[in-house]
């Protein structure tokens, strides 16, 4: 089902993203404001039942997401989890920090749990993470994490990788940095040595489910094989609630295709990418791929 907006029509969602906390940081920035405080439990609760409740959208949601640094250790965590269950939620996904993992409980109600694993804080991650993710495991939930290829990244990849692969993490996603806040070319890695890092660490992530988000497939070659469509959202947070709450694509993040690229035999794969890129020194045309 499809929604016409402003950049044109864009997929309906059946995925819902809560910002429980106000901050997270280590998370992929996107275009989604910095929310002015935490959401209260009423307010959660409230906006579960609008996306849950038939209307003039077209679709409830499945899927919701809660997201931010400290949402593992909410008291209400659990409540939540269970209004939303009872809702008809079909999955629920926590995506925290790693602030989270000294105090996070040794159940939590959720299907998956992803942390963010950063630059920096590979050893220390590694510290904390063994045994909260080792726990997670044990009982049942699918763990998870996201690496974003920032310039500083790159040559730790392998040290992130390892880290993945101690604390029995199920999947690893790699995401090429948005442009948010005017970040400049300096800010972000060209796409060849970004996809050359990437090359050097797949073997070491044999049997880890691996995604590679924000580049396009043209750019990837072979590892073209690990891009997904990323599926559409509604995103809410403290300011952004129900009736004003953001679509994901495109109010939060607005991805680029050229006209060719509707010839392109990848094309139902690929999001494409961001103009802003291609317009800067350096960022080669995107480019169809003949069928195969």
């Amino acid at each position: 089902m499809l929604r016409w907006t402003g950049s044109g029509a864009v997929a309906m969602p059946k995925s819902l993203q809560v910002r429980l906390q106000r901050t997270y940081p280590g998370r992929v920035r996107a275009g989604a404001p910095l929310p002015t405080r935490a959401m209260s439990k009423e307010e959660v609760l409230e906006n579960l039942n609008h996306f849950t409740t038939a209307s003039t959208r077209g679709q409830v949601v499945e899927v919701v997401v809660f997201t931010g640094v400290g949402a593992a250790c909410r008291p209400d965590l659990t409540m939540l989890a269970a209004h939303a269950r009872a809702r008809g939620i079909r999955r629920l996904i926590l995506h925290a920090g790693v602030e989270d993992l000294e105090n996070m409980p040794a159940l939590l109600p959720v299907d998956r749990l992803v942390l963010p694993l950063q630059v920096g804080e590979a050893a220390a991650t590694l510290s904390l993470a063994d045994s909260a993710l080792r726990r997670a495991r044990e009982a049942g939930l699918e763990v998870g994490a996201n690496t974003v290829l920032s310039p500083a990244a790159l040559p730790l990849l392998p040290a992130v990788a390892r880290v993945v692969r101690h604390t029995g993490c199920q999947s690893l996603t790699f995401t090429y940095p948005f442009p948010v806040d005017g970040s400049q070319s300096s800010d972000v890695v060209p796409p060849p040595a970004a996809v050359a890092a990437l090359r050097e660490v797949m073997p070491l992530l044999e049997g880890i489910t691996v995604d590679i988000k924000g580049l396009p497939i043209c750019y990837l070659g072979e590892l073209g094989r690990y891009v997904r469509r990323t599926a559409n959202r509604w995103y809410v947070d403290a300011d952004h609630q129900r009736d004003r709450a953001l679509l994901f694509f495109p109010d939060v993040v607005s991805f680029f295709k050229e006209e060719d690229c509707r010839f392109c035999s990848a094309d139902g794969a690929c999001d494409g990418f961001f103009a802003t890129y291609l317009r800067r020194p350096g960022f080669a045309p995107l480019r169809p791929l003949d069928p195969s």
